[in-house]
């Protein structure tokens, strides 16, 4: 189906966003800048829209997957099973064809791809986080991260082919984000796995989005129930679709954190956090908007310290307490997520000259 908007064109992350692209070219070349030296990460969606600043319109997010993020601390082998479960009791059944990638250190991602859905904006990002939990539920998939699902539309994954970053030393661990094959996933050993990522993969992966229409089908199936809009099984993805746009209805929401919503990092936070890094300093004030702006976005707590080490380019940890040296969250993080403080509000915001714009929208974020 036609898409409208701009050219389509992709978040690109170390975590902290700093860039987008829409060609393969300006991608190599941002990996070629920062693989190494940065673990890469790409937006899981793409988008057709961008705000006043440049930024992107998450509602504008491209939806042609789902995707699965599988982690694990304690034990990486735990996800391995769970990739498998979902392969042989989800894929396999509606003849599927997923991506999966062994991100190099303690997860599996999976894409499972089909052709654009132009869902409605109103539930686009219900829609796929529900659907998701849902499958996590039905699938009993432990590993999966609920708050990736959560925040499934503004996240970023780990790019193929590029060295996983020992968040603790800050250095490569040895291993790469790699692709594999269905028949790996299902025969081979997490070592086996593990000894595979020594080294980049520069194989094609063919993946028939027709072929995966049920995915499609399903997630549609599963939005017309939650909109109690009937249907048949056998109609077709462009009558579900017309239903679907053709209802004023949305999705309950669970928007608010209790009940397990990520709110996404608003466009004045990842401003802050460029300057930051560029400026290689920081207030204590606009740290703390930094901090608890994450915290409330659903990244853990090591992911938050990464992003300080970026902004004082990786100085001495005790210094400000934001990080340890060994790459592990600091006291003020620690601090912020016990005392559970909520996000600065808008007017918190423009008080502190965070954001400028009286009229930017970031209050209703």
């Amino acid at each position: 189906m036609e898409r409208q908007g701009i050219r389509p064109f992709r978040e690109f992350g170390i975590p902290a966003r700093i860039a987008t692209f829409s060609t393969k070219e300006k991608g190599d070349r941002l990996i070629k800048e920062w693989a190494g030296r940065k673990n890469c990460y790409v937006s899981v969606y793409a988008f057709n829209d961008k705000d006043s600043n440049r930024l992107a319109k998450y509602d504008s997010a491209i939806i042609e997957t789902l995707w699965f993020d599988f982690d694990d601390n304690e034990n990486v082998d735990n996800c391995l099973q769970d990739v498998r479960k979902l392969y042989e009791q989800f894929c396999l059944p509606k003849n599927l064809t997923p991506r999966i990638y062994y991100t190099g250190g303690r997860g599996f991602q999976v894409n499972i791809d089909f052709e654009y859905l132009p869902l409605p904006t109103r539930i686009k990002k219900n829609a796929i986080r529900d659907y998701l939990t849902f499958l996590k539920d039905k699938y009993r998939l432990r590993t999966l991260d609920q708050n990736c699902i959560n925040n499934s539309i503004t996240c970023l994954r780990r790019m193929v082919n590029t060295p996983y970053i020992d968040k603790k030393i800050n250095e490569p661990n040895g291993r790469y984000c790699i692709q594999l094959e269905i028949a790996e996933l299902l025969e081979y050993s997490m070592d086996e796995i593990e000894k595979l990522s020594g080294w980049e993969r520069n194989r094609i992966f063919e993946i028939d989005r027709v072929e995966n229409e049920m995915a499609a089908k399903g997630l549609l199936q599963y939005v017309c129930n939650a909109l109690h809009i009937r249907f048949q099984p056998t109609n077709s993805i462009p009558y579900l679709l017309e239903a679907i746009n053709g209802t004023d209805k949305t999705m309950i929401s669970q928007d608010f954190k209790n009940n397990g919503y990520i709110y996404p990092v608003r466009p004045c936070i990842k401003s802050i956090i460029e300057k930051a890094i560029t400026k290689g300093e920081n207030d204590h004030t606009t740290n703390t908007a930094i901090a608890t702006e994450l915290i409330n976005a659903g990244w853990k707590d090591e992911d938050i310290a990464f992003v300080f080490r970026a902004i004082y380019n990786e100085e001495p940890g005790n210094k400000w307490g934001w990080y340890k040296d060994n790459g592990e969250a600091g006291f003020q993080i620690y601090n912020l997520r016990a005392k559970s403080i909520n996000r600065f509000s808008k007017k918190l915001l423009i008080q502190n000259k965070i954001c400028k714009k009286q009229f930017c929208g970031c209050g209703k974020w």
